[in-house]
């Protein structure tokens, strides 16, 4: 469900009875609210879409009749015939589609007869449409003008003055700053590990859904992350050290290493959003040989060798997949805890990477860089998206997480997987490993679990 600044029913959207109905006869139109007896031209609809997301959000209610006293609530639950509903759906997806930009966000849901109680017929149903308040503005109309909800109008406001449309452009570039702000404030290193490799993955909700009511407590965090009671039966990160901070919680993990030091972690925010931070293993052709247990990795070597690399810096991505299928797995865990239905959004950085080769334990890479040569990342840092936004970023939509689909399949938590086949192979395919979605598909090794 969507985030409204109004909510005028008492159950959620796709759970409305007669009686939400029916307490639309105490709500006048204006600012949030617009009945309609039947469907609009499309254009039409794009202005009264328009209108509300540019500016508090509400509901554009279809097949209602306001009253005559001049209160204008809902008097009349006349309805649509049903063969009206189809269109007035598809048109809703043009008018938003075709004639505004950028599009708007809504939802839909259809009330369906007979409903005595509100006099609704059976061969008739009331179409509500949910916009909610945009943080992309301003929304442009088709016809080149820009409309705004006002309390005294039934129809949106074509707007010209300069200071409100400046006001709405602020109000979409002041969203796009802070999220941009957020997702590339990347954690400090010690001046011990200002040189080493990180991959940091950052996973963020929509920010135009409804969040759960239940906030996540320190212990709940604690207990996931450090599943020393096996609620996590399959694949997960342990962490040993978890603490919280001014705005959520951290995990980490420093068994076998200097607690001193940065490590693998996890750190939560209170809105849902998530870090992974993932210490990259860097070695040298030699060390790549004695120091692995890749099976492949004397075929690079002698590749490297025989192309006439001495002095190369390998980074081993071999085991990367595991890592982040175990994370994205305690993550959905806490979803689940949270009731936490959202979609969510990633993105990456990869950091200090520069004039470093990609290994991953695959006979296929093997075979493709003979072909290519061994891919040489010539970037410091590689981020992805480059300006994060919910247009830019890696969409996970949420019935990967939705409460029963944490799956476990021969050992495999299934959801973690999916969720994370996209995030893998657009950050493999930024450093070379896969040069499109065929050699990705096609290589199962890719998403294999190492120890």
């Amino acid at each position: 469900m969507l985030n409204y600044s109004y909510y005028p029913f008492k159950n959620k959207l796709d759970n409305l009875n007669y009686t939400d109905l029916k307490r639309l006869e105490q709500v006048a139109e204006g600012w949030y609210i617009d009945y309609k007896r039947q469907g609009l031209k499309i254009i039409d609809y794009a202005k009264h879409i328009s209108g509300f997301a540019n500016q508090y959000g509400g509901w554009l209610i279809i097949g209602i009749d306001e009253s005559s006293n001049g209160k204008r609530t809902a008097e009349k639950f006349l309805g649509v015939s049903l063969d009206e509903v189809e269109k007035i759906s598809t048109e809703l997806r043009e008018a938003i589609s075709a004639h505004i930009n950028p599009e708007v966000l809504y939802e839909e849901k259809v009330f369906y007869g007979p409903s005595p109680e509100i006099g609704l017929d059976e061969d008739k149903a009331i179409v509500i449409v949910g916009i909610p308040m945009s943080h992309n503005t301003p929304h442009i109309h088709s016809s080149g003008r820009v409309y705004r909800r006002l309390a005294d109008q039934s129809k949106p406001k074509e707007e010209s003055d300069r200071y409100i449309l400046d006001e709405l452009w602020k109000r979409g570039e002041a969203k796009k700053r802070s999220v941009l702000e957020f997702l590339n404030k990347l954690p400090e290193l010690p001046a011990s590990q200002s040189e080493s490799q990180w991959a940091h993955i950052f996973i963020k909700p929509s920010e135009s859904q409804l969040p759960p009511s239940k906030l996540l407590s320190f212990d709940e965090f604690s207990k996931f992350t450090t599943n020393i009671d096996k609620s996590i039966k399959c694949m997960y990160a342990p962490m040993q050290s978890v603490s919280s901070t001014v705005d959520g919680f951290i995990a980490r993990q420093i068994h076998n290493n200097d607690p001193s030091l940065a490590s693998l972690s996890i750190r939560w925010w209170h809105d849902g959003s998530v870090r992974f931070d993932i210490p990259l293993n860097g070695y040298s052709l030699e060390e790549l040989v004695s120091s692995t247990k890749n099976e492949h990795a004397s075929k690079f070597y002698n590749i490297a060798i025989g192309t006439g690399y001495k002095d190369l810096k390998v980074i081993d991505y071999s085991i990367f997949s595991t890592a982040l299928f175990s994370l994205v797995n305690v993550y959905l865990h806490i979803l689940k805890l949270r009731g936490d239905k959202r979609d969510f959004y990633s993105s990456f950085n990869l950091k200090n990477i520069f004039y470093t080769s990609p290994y991953i334990d695959s006979l296929k890479f093997i075979e493709r860089i003979k072909k290519l040569s061994i891919p040489l990342n010539t970037d410091k840092d590689i981020s992805f998206p480059v300006e994060p936004s919910e247009r830019t970023m890696i969409k996970h939509s949420s019935p990967f997480y939705s409460g029963s689909d944490i799956v476990e399949e021969d050992g495999f938590p299934k959801a973690s997987i999916e969720f994370s086949i996209k995030l893998i192979y657009k950050l493999f395919n930024s450093i070379g490993i896969v040069n499109n979605i065929e050699d990705f598909i096609d290589d199962k090794s890719m998403l294999s679990v190492k120890n």
